[in-house]
């Protein structure tokens, strides 16, 4: 990964093309950290030069992030945490299989069951962390392209697929052939929140860019669509697995 200096601190960080961007532009959260963000076809200003031209607002988010990262609730694996399933509050619950040779999650109930094939203590984390994963997915893939299909019949969309996946800094995407890439992790969110992801994308399908007739076009599916924008904007990062 790239470094830049800025004073006497190196910031790593990261170059994405993005085929909606209009123009060069700096992002930085606490999970994908430093971005820079160029549009399809454009490679100036180089990375380090707009960096350097920008330190004092790269700084300046460092630290705001550096602070926020600290609220963030770190993932143990333990009786007691709480997960969410569309904004509901599970707690997560260990129990020892025998019979089982591989952890897995499932929801019961309130509840997200962790079963693990030997003594808590022995289990691996990261077996825990997969598991509970594989259980959102599994959420995932059975609500999400389900009502894709609802809000597409009911807005007049045609998409062609929906994919689930894990991604660190988007919560979905559209592709110009008319593919829809969801993020599994937005099974934590409320039901409205989701919609409002859901039609984002479809209105996509349409409009490429983030133009004013872009929004324009979701304000008619989603009249409400900036509460659930500033929603994820405050909630998104803490919506981790």
């Amino acid at each position: 990964m790239p470094t830049v200096r800025l004073g006497e601190i190196s910031i790593a960080y990261t170059v994405r093309v993005s085929k909606r961007a209009r123009r060069v532009s700096l992002r930085y959260s606490p999970r994908a950290g430093l971005e820079v963000v160029y549009p399809r076809g454009i490679s100036s200003p180089p990375p380090e030069a707009l960096l350097q031209e920008k330190s004092a607002w790269v700084l300046a988010n460092r630290e705001r992030i550096r602070e926020a990262s600290k609220l963030l609730p770190a993932r143990a694996y333990l009786n007691g945490e709480v997960f969410y399933v569309l904004g509901e509050p599970y707690t997560l619950r260990l129990s020892v299989d025998p019979g089982t040779r591989h952890t897995k999650a499932i929801c019961c109930g309130k509840s997200l069951a962790l079963q693990l094939p030997d003594s808590p203590d022995k289990a691996d984390l990261a077996a825990r962390r997969k598991a509970v994963e594989a259980c959102y997915r599994a959420l995932a893939c059975e609500y999400l392209p389900a009502r894709v299909g609802e809000l597409a019949a009911v807005h007049g969309f045609r998409y062609q697929k929906v994919r689930v996946k894990n991604q660190k800094t988007r919560w979905g995407s559209c592709s110009s052939i008319g593919n829809i890439n969801l993020n599994l992790r937005l099974m934590m969110a409320p039901e409205a929140a989701i919609d409002y992801v859901i039609v984002h994308e479809l209105c996509h399908l349409r409009v490429l860019n983030h133009s004013p007739a872009f929004w324009l076009l979701v304000e008619s599916c989603l009249p409400d669509y900036r509460r659930w924008r500033a929603w994820f904007n405050e909630h998104g990062a803490s919506l981790i697995l």
